[in-house]
């Protein structure tokens, strides 16, 4: 356990208030209804219209899963009621392009990452 020397508490005991004050200050995502690739196009159409954000889950078998996010609500992609995946994040980056006035910054989201095995 780390002891701040000058205040004698431990460096846990500090970051867990600061923790909680950040976590109360940004709302949490909720899960909305599928989009389409369509609809993603319609909703970003518009200028000035809410910021939709793409975020991209990676998956070690299946490439990346597209999804956007626009205020708090957090919208997977569909094709034919599929998810639609990139094989890679090239591929990703260039379909996204034209996307009119989506914004510019992309998430990658690894929270869930997990690597599958390789050739043996």
């Amino acid at each position: 356990m780390n002891e701040d020397q000058h205040l004698g508490t431990s460096l846990d005991a500090v970051e867990a208030p600061v923790s909680r004050f950040f976590e109360q200050m940004e709302p949490k995502v909720k899960k909305g209804r599928a989009w389409t690739f369509h609809r993603l196009s319609a909703a970003c159409d518009t200028p000035d219209a809410e910021r939709v954000q793409a975020v991209l889950y990676p998956d070690d078998g299946h490439g990346f899963a597209l999804y956007v996010r626009q205020g708090q609500t957090l919208r997977a992609i569909t094709h034919e009621g599929r998810p639609v995946r990139f094989r890679t994040f090239e591929k990703a980056l260039t379909t996204l392009a034209d996307v009119p006035h989506l914004d510019p910054e992309i998430i990658v989201d690894s929270s869930n990452w997990c690597e599958e095995s390789g050739p043996h």
